[in-house]
């Protein structure tokens, strides 16, 4: 018995002090690979960010309003960062650049984006939390940093696919079931190894400290209800992190795998000794035998006998070690119901998890199904359910795709902030959801748009009655915060399968009627029909021709002379714009201008006359002993924009061309919209010593109230003026009444469209200043216009 206790002590002693050893030594080996991962980790991705603050700096000082190709700049700097990463570049005024060629859809509004709202906030790059791509359902994270000089004012951009720039950790593992996590600011998982629990936060409220704790030490972690070794480390760039994770399941089975030999060697060691043992015991009870047959004496009569007490000291044992037994049996009972009672508490907090993360489930698929400021169906969900309706339809009923648009929503938000344009926005969905149509859904798709798919229809006149009926919905104002706001939409309509069968094709007729109604004056709607569609590719076509013109210099500037009565020759010149591009030889002029103010490309056609005509007048002037005057025609968009005044001191600057030489035409129309914004603006021109004239005066507003508060030298009377006064003496008078009017409050007049002799000796009758038209000269190129000044003979004019 001596002889197995001790083995049996010798075995145990044996594998605890081997499973004490192989432990620490296991541990010690996973803890070093997971510090060695997670600053291999850490390192690599502090570098990527770093190398992007810098790229971002050298772009930001390298992009200027003269870049030539702002495109192959962000693609040469594209080459420089991580795969599947692009560079945006978003000015202030809507427009935006991007390296990557495929298209962003009209609806992208720059400004609405995360990583652009940086633009006032500081000088440095600032990151943006991860978020979901516009065009594709992928997590990414934004770099950027506002541009604001050199004429520029706007934000740079590197865009990050999270899944992209993880693929480090993707390859990254400690041991077989370990974690190599990339965290963002709120614990939220954005990659690992197999993409386990992307989008999952490991935040926990009862391990909130030992998350903590882990920057500074490897801790005791659950993740999943999985049970780890964690430590975590900080990217300094942008508040997320790397972390690592060493299952605890997996260092105990290593730890078995290491000690199965030892094990075994003990029970083979027990076997051995158990043998000797038995072999022994059969020597012990030889005793009990032999005082069995002395009982045997002593019940026949033998009290002769003697038991000697050392032989039966093994009885003794046996009796001690069954008292330990039942102690041990105790002690095991009560461990026991301990065990159980742990297993029913991990149980209930089981159960309490599985509830929450149904409720987080659910909260995820509401978010990614639904606008989470109206609450109606995003993008992704309309089109899945135009998808499954068509797939669905038996043909016999019409279905229609209604495209809606708000009418100048962006005036709202700069004019009475993105609040009052949220409620605005959340308004108008209550009342789209209001429509009598009795199948119907409604989503918002993007800041100001809408779509409602109106089902069973039984003619496509219905279509007709509910776009009337959308349209009325605003004839009503809407009360924001004790404000009126009378807001209008424009609506195109499509109808399936009367137009189009697929929900691409439905959901782009549709946009393309609803571009088509804000051409006929907004506030109204569009079904579409072929007319639509030729207008709409017209447009296209005359869009793309300008954004060629641009880049290869295939604009040019044509002048036309102002006679200038009182002096008896040329003193003024009007810069009017024309193409040498073939892709739009087949559209007027007037057509380039009106699609360049509707794609907004007329802010960047602006600035380009503005300068060449400073140029030009830099260089006509170099001939003249009496410095001419040339006239521009400034956009209505143009001089909304925040940095108007701005833009027009730095092509003054970089041309060198004195400012008392630059005449700026503007409409009325174009001033009433802000029109005490506006007027700051003209008033700041004319400090700078520009002259100011009244286009088409008379077609407008014609107020004599905005008139007088003008800072304006004179005023041109349309053409339409023009051509009538010959015709009838009511004309005439009309004609004879605006010269005389502004005379009397100081400004000059300038009558444009004059062709005949009669209607310029009639203008220099009533004593108007400046005479323009075909008369004098049609509008010629530069050379042409040179020859005619230096050249000019009034006699020929039979004054």
């Amino acid at each position: 018995m001596s002889i197995i206790t001790i083995s049996f002590i010798t075995t145990v002693l044996f594998v605890f002090l081997s499973y004490t050893s192989i432990s620490k030594s296991l541990k010690n080996q996973y803890i070093h690979e997971s510090e060695s991962v997670l600053q291999q980790s850490t390192n690599y991705f502090s570098y990527q960010f770093l190398n992007v603050e810098n790229i971002l700096e050298k772009l930001s000082e390298e992009l200027t309003v003269e870049s030539d190709n702002i495109f192959g700049t962000l693609q040469f700097y594209e080459q420089l960062i991580p795969s599947s990463s692009t560079i945006f570049m978003g000015l202030e005024n809507g427009k935006y650049y991007y390296s990557s060629k495929q298209l962003y859809p009209k609806s992208y509004k720059v400004v609405e984006q995360e990583w652009y709202k940086n633009i006032n906030k500081s000088e440095g790059v600032t990151w943006t939390k991860p978020y979901m791509d516009y065009l594709t359902p992928e997590i990414i994270i934004s770099a950027s940093m506002p541009i604001t000089h050199n004429g520029l004012h706007g934000v740079v951009a590197i865009h990050f696919k999270i899944d992209k720039i993880s693929e480090m950790i993707s390859e990254s593992r400690i041991g077989e079931d370990g974690l190599v996590m990339l965290l963002d600011g709120n614990g939220t998982i954005l990659a690992n190894r197999d993409n386990y629990l992307i989008g999952e936060s490991i935040i926990h409220p009862q391990q909130e400290k030992l998350l903590e704790q882990s920057f500074d030490q490897l801790v005791p972690y659950s993740i999943d209800n999985k049970e780890y070794l964690i430590q975590t480390k900080a990217i300094s760039q942008n508040g997320m992190s790397i972390l690592t994770a060493i299952s605890e399941e997996e260092l105990r089975n290593e730890l078995v795998k290491s000690l199965l030999p030892i094990v075994l060697t003990g029970i083979l060691s027990l076997l051995i000794f158990g043998t000797m043992a038995y072999v022994g015991l059969l020597k012990v009870i030889k005793p009990l035998k032999k005082l069995i047959d002395l009982m045997s004496s002593v019940e026949l009569g033998n009290y002769n006998v003697y038991a000697k007490e050392k032989d039966y000291l093994e009885v003794h044992q046996l009796t001690k070690g069954f008292n330990s037994m039942i102690h041990g049996l105790k002690k095991r009972d009560q461990e026991l119901n301990h065990t159980y009672n742990e297993i029913k508490k991990t149980e209930k907090q089981l159960r309490v998890k599985y509830e929450e993360l149904k409720e987080s489930e659910e909260k995820i698929q509401h978010l990614a199904a639904y606008d989470s400021l109206t609450g109606l169906l995003n993008r992704r969900s309309i089109m899945q359910l135009l998808n499954q309706t068509i797939e669905n339809n038996n043909g016999e009923l019409y279905k229609a795709i209604i495209f809606l648009d708000l009418d100048n929503f962006k005036t709202v938000n700069d004019s009475l902030g993105h609040s009052t344009g949220d409620h605005l926005i959340v308004e108008v969905a209550q009342r789209l959801n209001n429509l009598t149509a009795k199948r119907k859904d409604v989503a918002r798709i993007s800041g100001d748009e809408f779509i409602l798919i109106c089902h069973d229809l039984h003619s496509e006149s219905e279509s007709e009655q509910i776009a009337q009926e959308i349209t009325a919905l605003f004839e009503e104002p809407i009360i924001i915060d004790s404000k009126q706001l009378n807001v209008t939409a424009s609506v195109g309509v499509a109808i399936y399968p009367s137009h189009a069968t697929t929900t691409e094709e439905l959901l782009k007729i549709a946009d393309m009627a609803m571009y088509q109604a804000k051409h006929f004056g907004k506030n109204c709607y569009k079904v579409f029909d072929e007319t639509v569609k030729r207008e709409v590719d017209e447009k296209v076509e005359i869009e793309l021709g300008i954004g060629e013109c641009l880049r290869n210099n295939k604009f040019e500037l044509f002048f036309q002379p102002l006679f200038n009565v009182q002096q008896g020759r040329v003193t003024n010149v009007e810069a009017l714009l024309r193409t040498k591009s073939s892709a739009l030889s087949k559209f007027n002029i007037f057509q380039i201008i009106q699609t360049a103010e509707i794609t907004g490309q007329i802010l960047e056609i602006d600035q380009w006359v503005i300068r060449e005509a400073c140029r030009s007048i830099q260089r006509i002037n170099e001939h003249m002993e009496d410095p001419l005057h040339i006239s521009v025609n400034i956009s209505a968009l143009h001089i909304m924009q925040q940095d108007f005044v701005k833009n027009i001191k730095t092509i003054l600057e970089e041309t060198g061309v004195e400012p008392g030489w630059i005449d700026l035409e503007i409409t009325e129309t174009s001033l009433m919209e802000s029109f005490d914004l506006n007027i700051a603006k003209l008033f700041e021109l004319k400090e700078l010593g520009i002259s100011l004239h009244l286009d088409d005066f008379g077609t407008g507003y014609s107020s004599l109230n905005y008139l007088n508060r003008l800072p304006i030298d004179h005023v041109k009377i349309d053409k339409s003026f023009v051509d009538k006064m010959l015709q009838s003496e009511k004309d005439s008078k009309m004609v004879e009444t605006i010269i005389a009017l502004s005379h009397n409050i100081g400004l000059q007049v300038v009558a444009e469209g004059v062709e005949h002799e009669d209607q310029f000796e009639l203008l220099a009758s009533y004593q108007c200043e400046l005479i323009q038209g075909y008369y004098i000269s049609k509008p010629v190129n530069y050379e042409t216009i040179i020859r005619f000044i230096q050249n000019q003979n009034i006699n020929h004019m039979s004054i």
